[in-house]
């Protein structure tokens, strides 16, 4: 995604997460520390957009990032013991983890978030994504949020699909284009 963004003509940082890629610490609850940290460097810059997939996705939505955006966002605190069995089997091998489940222990320690506002936040998750993140974003966009549902999306495929990046590049316009 950041590559496709730099694409459009927008800088971009791009963060290893703690626990993911070359990040050297094991994920655990300071992961939102390593996003304010680079919000605060990119800032010397101007205005800051954060956008980020899953738990990503939710630290995007906490962070003081200027806007932000979520896709397929973890929001919730807790997960059904089916859905943490998908991801620690299937995702898993993906994050450096101190303990088994580390990242189900740190969504339930992160806060929920701020309200969304539709001037400053886009959500974006898809029809055949995790069945907690469908009902969360869907919760959100029947109180008049400004979520977009990507048809046929998965969650491991929605931040690959022209149709994510267009909405994703479509509002980074509008947010930055007096910038």
């Amino acid at each position: 995604m950041g590559w496709r963004v730099a694409e459009a003509g927008i800088t971009v940082c791009v963060i290893d997460h703690r626990g993911h890629g070359e990040h050297k610490l094991p994920l655990d609850e300071d992961v939102l520390q390593d996003v304010e940290t680079a919000i605060k460097y990119c800032r010397s810059f101007g205005k800051v957009a954060a956008i980020g997939h899953s738990s990503g996705g939710r630290l995007c939505l906490i962070c003081s990032a200027d806007f932000a955006i979520g896709i397929s966002p973890a929001l919730k605190t807790t997960y059904s013991a089916e859905t943490q069995r998908i991801i620690n089997d299937l995702r898993s091998y993906r994050v450096r983890e101190s303990f088994h489940g580390v990242n189900f222990e740190v969504l339930k320690k992160l806060p929920v978030g701020r309200s969304i506002d539709n001037i400053r936040a886009l959500i974006l998750f898809g029809s055949r994504d995790v069945p907690e993140i469908v009902s969360s974003c869907k919760e959100l966009k029947s109180k008049g949020d400004y979520v977009i549902e990507i048809d046929q999306a998965l969650h491991n495929d929605i931040f690959l699909l022209e149709e994510t990046f267009g909405h994703v590049v479509k509002k980074l316009g509008e947010w930055f284009r007096n910038e």
